[in-house]
This record gives C-alpha cells, sequence and structure tokens, in this order.
C-alpha cells in the first residue's frame, strides 16, 4: 500500500513531528508492507506532490486553519488525477470541524484528536467520515521518524536564516490548560473527559531521542514544540537532572507557563543547559488574563521575569491584543508590564478566532478563508472596542516602540507588511 503524507506550505517553517510520529507508528505496525512518502509545501513544488499521489491509494494532509484551504486545493487536484484516491484530513482545524470539511468533495475522511490510532483504524478498514483518535500510549517505545519527513531541510534552512542548526522535539501530549484564544484547546477538548489526558515522556527516552538527532543532524540547539513544557515541576527536574547526569551540554529553550514555574526549577534548567525561556504573558491587565482563562497572575509575571533575569536567562515574551474585553486601559497596562520585565524579545501578536477557540462563531466565521491569517495578522477580528484596523495600529505602536527587541515574526511583518497576502 502505498501512503503519500504532506504538509501544506506555510511561511513558517518547522518540522512536521505530528506526521514523523504516524509514519514511525504504522511502520511498526505493517513492517515491511507500506511504501511511505512525505512531502512538504515549502520544499515541494505541486508537480512533485501530484506525481507521487497520482499512484498512491491514501493521500493524509496535516492541516491547522491558515492551510486548510491550500491544502484542500491541492487535494482537488489530486482527485481530478486519481479519482480513486483515498483523502484524509488530520491536524487542529479539521478536529475543530469536522462536518464543514466534510463537506468539501475532496475530502474523504476526517481525523479527530491524535493522528497515530485514528490513521491505524483507516489502514485496517475504518471507513466512517469522522474518525477519533484514541489518546497515544507508545510515546515511550518510538520516536518521531526524522528521516521520513527529511528533517535535514528544516534544520539547513534554520542554519541559513539565523546560523544555528537547530530542530524541536515533544516532550508531552495535550497541554493541561484551555486558554480562550489558543487552538490546543481543540485536542484538550478531544480528551479531557478521560483519566490522565496529559501524557508525558520518560526523560531518559526524550533524552535519547535528543542525543540520537544531535549527532545524526549535528546540532547546535534544540527546543521544545510543547505549548506548555512545564506542564509539572516533576517533570521538569527529572529531565534537567538525566541532562546534567548525562554531561550533555547540548543548549536548549521551552515553552514555559510562568505559574507552574518556580526559582529553583529555573536554576536546574539553567544548570542543565537552557539557554532562554519563552513565556507566553498575553496581558499586563489581571482583567484580561482571567477572562483569557490562563490561569496567571500579573505578579507570578513579574516574579518569574526577575528570577529568569538574575540567572541569566534569555527571556522571550508574547502578548496577544484583541481580547474582547479589552480596552485602551488594558493595553497600556500591557505597555508598562514590558517596560518592566524588560524582555529580551518581545512578540505582539493579534487575536485570531480560528475554529475551536473560544472566539470562533461558525453562524459568521464558516466562510473565512484562514490562508490570511495568523497570529500576528489577521483580517478579521475586531471587538467592542476596537476595529480590526485599530489593533493593527496597537500592534504598530508597541512594535515600534520595543522596537530593538521584536521577535523574527514581528519583524517580519514589519518590514513586509503584505506578507501573508503574498503568501495567499
Amino acid at each position: 500500500m502505498k501512503i503519500t503524507l504532506i504538509q501544506p506550505e506555510y511561511f513558517n517553517i518547522w518540522e512536521a513531528l505530528g506526521l514523523a510520529y504516524i509514519g514511525a507508528f504504522i511502520k511498526k505496525k505493517f513492517p515491511g508492507k507500506l511504501e511511505l512518502n512525505f512531502h512538504q509545501g515549502n520544499f515541494d513544488e505541486d508537480r512533485t506532490i501530484l506525481r507521487e499521489a497520482k499512484t498512491s491509494d491514501l493521500v493524509a494532509f496535516s492541516c491547522t486553519s491558515p492551510v486548510f484551504r491550500p491544502a484542500l486545493k491541492l487535494a482537488q487536484a489530486i482527485k481530478e488525477i486519481h479519482p480513486e484516491v483515498r483523502t484524509v484530513f488530520g491536524g487542529f482545524h479539521p478536529s475543530a470541524v469536522p462536518k464543514d470539511c466534510l463537506e468539501e468533495e475532496a475530502v474523504d475522511q476526517v481525523v479527530v484528536g491524535e493522528g497515530e490510532e485514528a490513521f491505524l483504524k483507516i489502514l485496517l478498514g475504518e471507513d466512517a467520515p469522522i474518525v477519533q483518535g484514541d489518546r497515544f500510549s507508545d510515546l515511550n517505545h518510538i520516536f518521531p521518524d526524522r528521516n521520513l519527513i527529511q528533517n535535514i531541510r528544516t534544520i539547513d534552512l534554520c542554519e541559513r536564516q539565523i546560523g544555528k542548526r537547530i530542530t524541536s522535539f515533544q516532550s508531552v501530549r495535550v497541554c493541561p490548560l484551555r486558554c480562550s484564544f489558543c487552538a490546543e484547546r481543540v485536542v484538550t477538548g478531544v480528551y479531557q473527559k478521560q483519566n490522565n489526558p496529559v501524557r508525558e515522556r520518560d526523560p531518559g527516552h526524550l533524552l535519547d531521542e535528543i542525543e540520537w538527532a544531535a549527532r545524526e543532524y549535528r546540532l547546535d540547539h534544540f527546543k521544545f514544540s510543547d505549548a506548555t513544557w512545564n506542564t509539572s515541576i516533576e517533570k521538569v527536574m527529572a529531565f534537567c537532572e538525566e541532562k546534567i547526569k548525562r554531561n550533555f551540554n547540548l543548549p536548549w529553550d521551552a515553552n514555559l507557563h510562568a505559574s507552574f514555574a518556580d526559582k529553583n526549577m529555573l536554576e536546574t534548567m539553567k544548570a542543565a543547559g537552557c539557554q532562554l525561556i519563552n513565556v507566553g504573558v498575553e496581558s499586563g491587565s489581571q482583567k484580561i488574563l482571567n477572562d483569557m482563562k490562563k490561569g496567571l497572575s500579573v505578579k507570578k509575571i513579574k516574579q518569574v521575569f526577575r528570577w529568569a533575569k538574575e540567572l541569566g536567562l534569555e527571556r522571550r515574551s508574547f502578548f496577544l491584543l484583541g481580547s474582547p474585553k479589552e480596552t485602551e486601559t488594558d493595553i497600556r497596562l500591557t505597555e508598562r508590564l514590558v517596560e518592566e520585565i524588560q524582555p529580551d524579545v518581545f512578540g505582539i501578536t493579534i487575536l485570531s478566532p480560528y475554529p475551536g477557540t473560544a472566539h470562533y462563531d461558525p453562524k459568521t466565521m464558516k466562510e473565512y478563508d484562514w490562508t490570511f491569517a495568523d497570529e500576528y495578522s489577521n483580517p478579521y477580528w475586531e471587538t467592542k472596542y476596537f476595529s480590526n484596523a485599530e489593533i493593527k495600529s496597537w500592534q504598530g505602536y508597541l512594535t515600534d516602540k520595543f522596537a530593538s527587541s521584536l521577535s523574527w515574526h514581528n519583524r517580519l511583518i514589519k518590514e513586509n507588511p503584505n506578507l501573508l497576502e503574498q503568501v495567499g
């Protein structure tokens, strides 16, 4: 059986870890019986993908909302030359609005939730339009197939762009939080009624993978793709202590939730080679943080940034404009918080009401083309207090004020204001 896995083109390129896990899992279940191929739109031309798909039995797409329309366009082209091929769509967008996806003739099946077990069901004959993905239980027994997804291409690209060979790793499944603005809440919601939906990888197994990849790809640095890396202090301490024990000195960074951090944890991370923490601060207004269901206090944010500065950790912060209850007073509080915590890198995003977030309204937003939206810009969102243009104006104001410490995303948008339209 020939299977083609596709990650559609997007301006922000990282390795397709979800498809790499699916590939590794089904190879294990069907040793020597599958011909697996992978294509990434940023590197492979459509004609190359179409040529591969023309002789495939099944073609699967991994989709967030911004890449759904490009993926659908490609699926339609595949169906034109190979009508019998089965097309499967998975990822955050299909998980959030599976029935909407199935309204498209080029979509045969949709996977909701994690993809490994669902894909196995499909290969074993499941033909239901919507396939529920059971929780993946093999996290500590297989590595994602990085050779399948040609991980070397993203690493080489990273080296050309920023001078470092970097790739990312997944240490946990399911974020324990349900922040109102985040698409991660889709998968969290799928499994929230089950016991222990959050699954953390064994630190030894995780480090085995990182050490292998460091040798294989000559890495200079690694990062974690988890939305919340520090899901528990125990997990963080166990990983760091094992890394120190192995005398494995490769530097790294992770996404932290400030509420789950303490000074001892940060000290241990620093000792284990952590150079940078990425913190979703979102707002300097406690009212807005509460409305976001962020589970975070402004006081704790200040505390964590103070600790990190004392320890010499680089501090990257991300803020979000456009919450429904946000007023100018709240934005001014955010401005003052940035001035106080003085992050080394500053990113200012705009709320994008993707399907699956608490802000998505299927009655008014179903026909939105998310191709022209990401967390840094979108043409749709406005609130009671601000129009879309006014939210972008505030973003521009803060971007200009803190220009010396802008994230690369904000620099890119600032230097190329029509970037998203160009990508679309």
